[in-house]
């Protein structure tokens, strides 16, 4: 599965979505996790087909924005809760992300 990581920037996301693949790894699955900024989704999605697009908390202002972009190109968006927005919590986003997932595809 593809998933887009986006945030402010693109930098403190990098750090997550290394974990997130490693996490998808260890659960015997293969995702490919690139992170970007949100200026830069668009580009991105036009670039390569996501299955899902997470949104970083700090970013949250623009989760209409990018819901809609994802939307128009058949990935799901899902805003990444505080609490779950660090690589100590990888495991639980994976889960957040599966359960996702499975709802849409």
């Amino acid at each position: 599965m593809n998933v887009l990581l986006a945030c402010g920037g693109g930098m403190s996301s990098s750090i997550l979505a290394e974990a997130l693949s490693k996490e998808a790894q260890n659960n015997g699955v293969t995702w490919e996790v690139n992170e970007s900024s949100i200026d830069r989704v668009e580009d991105d999605l036009q670039e390569k087909d996501y299955q899902i697009v997470l949104l970083a908390p700090q970013v949250s202002f623009r989760k209409k924005y990018i819901a809609g972009l994802a939307e128009e190109k058949g990935a799901k968006l899902v805003l990444i809760p505080m609490t779950m927005y660090t690589p100590a919590k990888a495991k639980e986003l994976f889960q957040l992300v599966n359960k996702e997932a499975d709802h849409e595809l």
